[in-house]
C-alpha cells in the first residue's frame, strides 16, 4: 500500500498505483487485502461469503476506520500530544499494553505490535499472515500478541478465564474502532473498558505515578446515536473525550477526514 497519489497525466498503460481514495481501483472486497505499515506487509484474508454490516459478521472483512486507525497509530502515535503526556512512564514502546476490543480483522491491534507493543485484541474471524519487508530495530514476539474471546455482556468471573483480572494486568491503551454504533451495548461497552483499566489512585502523589488506561477509537457519524456513548462515558464512566485533529488525513483520505472522528477517552483526574 502506498500513499502516492496517481499522476494525472499518466497513460493508461502506466501502472496505477493503489492508495486509500483511488478513483481507479478498489480493492475493499477483495478476499486478501495486503497492509504496508512501518516497513512490514500484512495480508488479511476477509471472508465475503456472508453480508456484512454494523450488526452481523463485522469481523470478516477490514472497515475503513480500522484502516485509517491503524495508519494514525502507524505514523503519529507517538508524536500525539495526549499519549506523551498521558504515557510518560513506558518510554519503551514495549512496556506499553494494549487491548483491541471489537477487533474485526485486527488491523489496529496488528498495528501496535508492529511498533513493538503488547497487545491482547479480541477475536477476530480473519486469518492474517506477516511479512517482515525491511531490517527494523522492532524484533516482533509472538508472545506479544495475543487473541481471547470477549462478551462484553459478560465480562470474566471464573478466574480460570485468561483475560480475568486475576490473570490480565491493566492495559495502558484500549483501541475502539467503529464499535460505537450499538446504543444498547454503550453501558456494557463502558464496564468492559474500566474492567481492563488502571485503578484510580487516591492520592496526589499516588497519581503522579499512577498509570491510566486512555481509549483511543475513530468512528463514522452514521446517526446510530454515537453521541450517546460519550455521555454515558463521562457520567458512568468517570472519563472525558479529547478529539484528534484530523488534519493529517487530508494528504490520503481527502474527503473522509470530514466523515471519520478520531477522539481520546481519559479518566478524570
Amino acid at each position: 500500500m502506498s500513499e502516492t497519489s496517481h499522476d494525472p497525466t499518466s497513460t493508461s498503460n502506466e501502472l496505477v498505483i493503489w492508495k486509500y481514495d483511488n478513483p481507479y481501483a478498489n480493492y475493499k472486497l477483495d478476499p486478501e487485502r495486503i497492509f504496508l505499515l512501518n516497513g512490514y506487509t500484512l495480508r488479511i484474508n476477509q471472508k465475503l461469503n456472508n453480508i456484512v454490516d454494523i450488526t452481523q459478521n463485522t469481523g470478516n472483512l477490514v472497515w475503513d476506520g480500522a484502516y485509517i486507525l491503524s495508519k494514525y497509530i502507524v505514523n503519529n502515535l507517538k508524536n500525539d500530544a495526549t499519549f506523551r503526556e498521558n504515557i510518560k512512564y513506558a518510554a519503551p514502546f514495549n512496556e506499553i499494553r494494549f487491548l483491541e476490543l471489537g477487533s474485526g480483522c485486527g488491523l489496529a491491534g496488528l498495528s501496535t505490535w508492529i511498533l513493538g507493543g503488547f497487545v491482547v485484541c479480541k477475536r477476530f474471524n480473519s486469518e492474517s499472515n506477516l511479512k517482515n519487508k525491511n531490517k527494523l530495530d522492532v524484533g516482533l514476539r509472538g508472545e506479544d500478541i495475543n487473541v481471547f474471546p470477549l462478551n462484553w455482556e459478560e465480562l470474566p468471573q471464573d478466574s480460570s478465564n485468561p483475560l480475568h483480572i486475576s490473570n490480565m494486568l491493566p492495559f495502558d491503551i484500549i483501541l475502539a474502532s467503529e464499535i460505537i454504533y450499538l446504543f444498547h451495548l454503550h453501558k456494557s461497552l463502558i464496564k468492559t473498558i474500566k474492567y481492563f483499566s488502571h485503578l484510580p489512585c487516591d492520592t496526589l502523589e499516588g497519581r503522579k505515578e499512577n498509570r491510566r488506561t486512555l481509549v483511543l477509537g475513530i468512528y463514522k457519524d452514521r446517526g446510530l446515536g454515537e453521541s450517546t456513548f460519550f455521555d454515558i462515558a463521562n457520567k458512568f464512566g468517570k472519563m472525558k473525550v479529547i478529539w484528534i485533529d484530523n488534519n493529517w488525513m487530508i494528504k490520503e483520505f481527502n474527503n473522509y477526514s470530514q466523515e471519520y472522528k478520531m477522539f481520546w477517552l481519559i479518566p478524570f483526574e
